[in-house]
């Protein structure tokens, strides 16, 4: 996880002069509370112009904050939560010193003449050891420690996101927040975990507009399964020590407009079954045809006793079906 990245709603980014504080409702930053900021803000030259956007940035990086494309003269306000240290290098310029602190920190850039705002969250990952089993009270089981066929993809993580329970719903996107990436594993043990690849997120988002785009109006996708840890994904029986969940870059999916837990009736045919999963995977198709850089695997799963019909997408950098 070294590096920063950025994102926006449905590009993929990899994700303005008074210096304040961020409150702490800002750090969870969701699109309901967003206005439409007339101006882009920029992280290291990555245009975040969403509702909400989120950066994945190392303890003790530095970003560089931009307000462009400004309609008012007024200045500009970047309000800075605990965690990160801002400095005005510029009218509309700031240099962002992340702090040693695990967990999500607020970025809100405001026009007090308009009120326009544009919340960024910023996410600093806590370092881990992958020849430690736990971190925290957290079970993560056993990565491999030598990557499959020496891909770097699937190199042992060094850091991981730190989720708690004041920040669960904190957004990494304007329709999907980290808590949907979680691992189905000790509920009730806080904190927890995860890793999530921003080009996953993007590519979900993209999806997202394309069902949109087809007059189906979801808030967000369903995700049936996003992170695994090493110890939970060999608890299930899942035998493939190299699947993407365990690097952060899948998610099992489905499309729940009316929130009863079960995928739409997508093909039209009164039913929900396989159907519904093969006509979601054709959509995913035209996704990765046409955003070449979202290409990965991907494959419709039928119901069963323990859930109803998905589909697995990752980001794996190449096409793979099965």
């Amino acid at each position: 996880m070294g590096g920063h990245v950025a994102l926006a709603a449905g590009a993929l980014l990899l994700a303005g002069t008074a210096i304040v504080p961020a409150s702490a409702a800002e750090s969870l930053a969701a699109p309901e509370a967003a206005t439409a900021s007339g101006f882009k803000l920029t992280v290291d030259q990555h245009t975040i112009d969403g509702e909400v956007g989120s950066v994945i940035a190392p303890p003790g990086d530095t970003l560089q904050v931009a307000a462009t494309a400004i309609p008012s003269q007024a200045p500009l306000a970047l309000h800075a939560g605990p965690g990160l240290n801002t400095r005005a290098m510029g009218a509309r310029h700031w240099r962002v010193d992340v702090g040693h602190t695990p967990g999500v920190h607020a970025l809100v850039a405001r026009d007090h003449a308009t009120g326009a705002r544009q919340p960024v969250n910023v996410f600093v990952p806590q370092s881990f050891d992958p020849s430690q089993r736990q971190i925290d009270g957290y079970r993560i089981g056993q990565y491999e420690l030598t990557p499959r066929h020496g891909n770097p993809i699937y190199d042992p993580p060094t850091a991981l996101l730190r989720i708690d329970q004041g920040n669960v719903d904190a957004r990494l996107s304007p329709d999907f927040t980290i808590g949907q990436f979680l691992c189905h594993q000790q509920p009730q043990q806080w904190p927890k975990f995860a890793l999530v690849r921003p080009a996953l997120v993007a590519k979900l988002e993209t999806i997202l507009d394309a069902l949109r785009e087809k007059g189906i109006e979801a808030d967000t996708l369903a995700v049936m399964s996003g992170y695994r840890t090493p110890q939970y994904n060999a608890a299930i029986g899942n035998t493939t020590v190299y699947s993407r969940h365990l690097y952060g870059g899948a998610a099992d999916i489905y499309v729940d407009t009316n929130h009863d837990d079960e995928m739409d009736d997508l093909d039209g045919n009164g039913r929900i079954d396989i159907g519904d999963a093969k006509w979601l995977a054709q959509l995913v198709e035209t996704v990765d045809a046409t955003h070449p850089r979202f290409a990965g695997g991907l494959s419709a799963y039928p119901a069963n006793a323990e859930h109803g019909p998905f589909v697995h997408v990752d980001v794996r950098g190449t096409a793979v079906r099965w």
